[in-house]
């Protein structure tokens, strides 16, 4: 029988279920403009850079963190699952979904994890849009005999992504609008918005205090920020059918999840069909030159000057860094 192969960045629950092994390996999706998502195998955000959202206001640079995290909860079965992993000041790691993670995989420049809510799967995907500052995340149900209630709790912020945040009595602008909400940090900041098509979402503003970065620690920097929970996104979900979060800086990118999905296969296959026209022998090269191909892509960024407005840049080092072009 042949065995079908394994993505050439893959971990299974070895990996994932062990929380020290699994903050140690690190995933990164961009957007071409200097933006990015980023986190750990684990679900667990350890330094000050990761975020589900780090967009370049003006790419490639002035890189903000607007949102953190989405915290999902699902109930299957009466059983209530928790997703999310957070570390705390004090020390406490709560809750610990990485317990539930079946494997987690590079498909391209997506991030996928699969969880497991008894007989059922939860796939999770997070891919940015290229060209702008556009994250999506995914959820499909598999495997299950009935349906799923999903619960998204969105924190956000707007600091620099080399800064940290007390929130103190900081009051940020949270505004409904059609499926989801835009929030304004304060007068004269960016607006962003968090939308999803087929759920209901209940605008919040409740500051999370003492949210810890291990690493930041190591390094001998401020470890911990407060992050705000700013909406509540509550959905149902049906077996194979996709439900698509989007979080964003522009007020008209599409909603449709599965269209966008389809867009950055096609980027990725277009990227690879171009390295491949460069050498003969790329249909001999295993996977794992591909997956490099990919990565390497992910630090070519678009930055535009007045003498070249269609000039191009190389990001010299993910997180920290800015072009060196």
């Amino acid at each position: 029988m042949k065995t079908e192969a394994l993505p050439a960045v893959h971990f299974g629950k070895e990996i994932c279920n062990d929380l020290t092994a699994a903050e140690a390996r690190e995933w990164l999706v961009t957007n071409g403009l200097g933006g990015f998502a980023s986190g750990t195998v684990a679900g667990s955000f350890t330094r000050r850079y990761h975020g589900l959202l780090v967009a370049a206001l003006q790419p490639p640079v002035s890189r903000m963190l607007l949102v953190g995290a989405l915290d999902e909860v699902v109930k299957y079965k009466g059983q209530e699952f928790q997703l999310g992993t957070h570390h705390w000041a004090s020390g406490v790691v709560a809750p610990e979904g990485n317990a539930l993670i079946q494997e987690f995989h590079l498909d391209g420049t997506t991030a996928v994890w699969t969880y497991a809510l008894g007989e059922a799967l939860l796939e999770k995907r997070i891919w940015m849009k290229q060209g702008e500052n556009t994250t999506y995340a995914q959820y499909i149900l598999k495997g299950g005999s009935e349906a799923a209630d999903l619960e998204l709790k969105a924190l956000v912020n707007y600091r620099d992504f080399h800064s940290v945040t007390h929130g103190g009595d900081w009051r940020m602008k949270i505004e409904p609008v059609a499926h989801g909400v835009r929030v304004t940090a304060y007068e004269g900041a960016t607006p962003f918005y968090m939308r999803c098509l087929g759920a209901d979402c209940d605008p919040l503003h409740i500051w999370y205090r003492d949210c810890a970065f291990p690493l930041e620690r190591e390094r001998g920097l401020e470890d911990h920020e407060d992050q705000l929970l700013a909406a509540n996104f509550r959905a149902q979900l049906e077996t194979d059918v996709s439900l698509t979060v989007v979080l964003s800086t522009s007020e008209t990118t599409s909603l449709d999840g599965d269209a966008a999905r389809t867009a950055r296969t096609a980027q990725n296959k277009a990227i690879l069909s171009a390295w491949a026209g460069t050498t003969e022998k790329a249909a001999e090269d295993p996977d794992w030159i591909r997956q490099l191909v990919l990565a390497a892509d992910q630090f070519l960024v678009s930055r535009p000057l007045p003498e070249e407005p269609n000039g191009n840049s190389v990001i010299a080092g993910y997180h920290w860094f800015g072009d060196w072009g």
